[in-house]
């Protein structure tokens, strides 16, 4: 397998460098996550756990939308995702933006 740094050279649509990283879920989480996943039609949970942690920031950093995750993006269209689809989703998503930055939620 090509390493991601020798595949962006060659490619259309370049990939970020994912790093893994470690976090302690209770079983109960696992559960939840497991079970909304598969309704909402992810295959693994990892891919709903990275949602909501862009979720996040974008509640808390009104600057960052999904359009700068071009990993997200490029998985859509790979799924036969129209770029129109997703540039509509995008715009609602963003403009549709009424929760308040977590900072706020705790004063």
């Amino acid at each position: 397998m090509l390493p991601v740094h020798i595949k962006n050279k060659f490619s259309a649509h370049p990939q970020k460098v994912m790093r893994p990283v470690s976090i302690r879920l209770s079983e109960e989480m696992i559960e939840m996550l497991s079970t909304t996943a598969s309704e909402l039609g992810f295959k693994r949970i990892q891919g709903l756990i990275r949602l909501y942690i862009r979720q996040g920031l974008d509640r808390d950093h009104q600057d960052y939308t999904l359009a700068h995750d071009e990993v997200f993006i490029e998985k859509l269209r790979k799924h036969g995702v129209s770029q129109h689809i997703i540039d509509e989703a995008i715009k609602d998503t963003h403009n549709n933006h009424t929760t308040q930055p977590l900072s706020q939620l705790q004063d």
